[in-house]
Parts: C-alpha cells; sequence; structure tokens
C-alpha cells in the first residue's frame, strides 16, 4: 500500500459530507481507511456526529421558519 498524507480536519469533515451523499472516490477511499487503521475512526465519528446534528438543526430550523410563515 503506499504512503498517505494525514488528513486535515476540513478533509475529515469534506469526506464525511461525500460517504452523506454517497459520492466518494476510491483514492480518497483509501486515504480514509489507512488513517483510520492508523490512528482509529474517532475523527470521523467526531465529524460524521457534529454533522448529523447541524443537518437535523437545520432541517427543524427550515419547517420552524414555514410553519410559522403560513
Amino acid at each position: 500500500m503506499t504512503e498517505h498524507k494525514d488528513p486535515s480536519m476540513l478533509y475529515i469533515i469534506w469526506s464525511v459530507l461525500a460517504a452523506f451523499f454517497g459520492v466518494q472516490n476510491k483514492a480518497n477511499y483509501d486515504r480514509d481507511r489507512a488513517y483510520v487503521e492508523k490512528v482509529g475512526f474517532r475523527p470521523y465519528l467526531i465529524a460524521g456526529i457534529i454533522l448529523t446534528l447541524l443537518f437535523i438543526f437545520s432541517v427543524a430550523l427550515v419547517v420552524k421558519i414555514v410553519l410559522a410563515s403560513v
């Protein structure tokens, strides 16, 4: 396996967003897998939880705004 550079937090967030939509390419997947094997999945888990909560709160806010305008 080739040596990969450790991803930054911004890259991890971008990678989790790509996984949400199912558009991760093989090169990024391999880089993520190598990083997870090296340090564990905790950074991806934290980013996933934060992004999921942001999504839920965003949907709730949009629904609240729409219902308030009706």
